[in-house]
Order: C-alpha cells, then structure tokens, then sequence
C-alpha cells in the first residue's frame, strides 16, 4: 500500500475526464506521459515538461524532445510503476481504459510511504491509476515499439540504388557490362 494512517477515514474517489488522443504513436506516448506525471505530480517539480505532455500538438515536438520525452517514458514504464502508484485492475476502469483515483483522507496525519525516483527526483505518490491491459499495449507498449523503429530506420546508413551503365558503356570495375 502507497500510505500509512492513523486512524481510518479514507475515501477514494474516481476523477478525471475522457480525453482524445491522436492515431499515432508520439501522441499516444505523450498521453501515457502525460497520465504518469499527473498520477506523480512531475509537473510541479523544477523541471519542465509540461511541452512533452500536450499530446494534443504531437506534431510540434522537436526530434530532440521527442527523444527526451521518449526517455522519460522509459523511466516511468509500468513494470516499474505497476503496484506502486498505478494498478492493474479491470474491474475498476468500469467501461474506461484507465481511472484515476484521488484518496481523500479525515485526518491530516497521512504519511506517504512509498516514493518513486524519477531519474534523479524523487516524488511522492499523489493519487493512483488503474488501468486495463489493453490501455497498457495501446498507449505504452505499441507505440513505444513503433517510435523505437521509426528512430532506428532513420538513424540506418542509406545504401545507394544499385545502377546500371549505359549499354554503350562498360563498368570501371569488372567486364560485366562488356558481355551484354
């Protein structure tokens, strides 16, 4: 458990709204980014990332905070945040894909007992998700994969077209073409 109390008098409450987010995979990640950091509160932290989180303008990230926002996700995947500050639950997603739930206590006396490090920023956990699988592959995994390989095909070397000499003329390099 994310807390410690001293006297029972916790409720938790649902919040959050349905969100649209664009077919493509820089959109998608910025949306699962943008969910992490709400879920811990990076965006009241020193650094900021509030431009890597506006899924909505996907499009207008430079392709060195894509690659920053790419790392960020991998430092907050779900393997590591799972049961930590968000949970696999379908149950609890009702007809969503994920539900965020804020934990509203009687008593001022709540203790986090458990932090996350971020890279170098250690934060506090503030509410929790609850997620189905299938949220998990489409707005993580899935396009997490597909920027990887777009990022790796256009980091690949371009090999040349592979020619051929005019039929008049022959290659500098064997007599291939003198045969024609």
């Amino acid at each position: 458990m994310a807390f410690a109390l001293d006297q029972l008098g916790v409720t938790v409450k649902p919040i959050g709204s349905k969100c649209t987010v664009a077919n493509h995979p820089k959109a998608k990640l910025m949306y699962y980014l943008d969910c992490m950091c709400d879920v811990l509160k990076l965006d009241q932290t020193e650094h900021n990332i509030k431009r890597l989180t506006d899924y909505k303008y996907h499009y207008t990230l430079t392709n060195e905070e894509t690659a920053a926002m790419i790392l960020l996700c991998t430092l907050l995947d779900p393997v590591t945040l799972t049961d930590v500050c968000i949970f696999h639950d379908e149950e609890a997603c009702g007809n969503s894909g994920n539900k965020f739930f804020k934990i509203e206590a009687n008593r001022a006396r709540i203790v986090a007992a458990r932090s996350v490090m971020v890279g170098s920023v250690q934060v506090a956990i503030q509410k929790f998700m609850c997620y189905k699988m299938c949220w998990i592959e489409r707005y993580y995994f899935e396009p997490l994969k597909q920027m990887i390989d777009r990022i790796q095909q256009a980091n690949r070397p371009q090999r040349r077209p592979v020619t051929y000499p005019d039929s008049d003329s022959e290659c500098e390099c064997c007599t291939c073409c003198s045969i024609l």
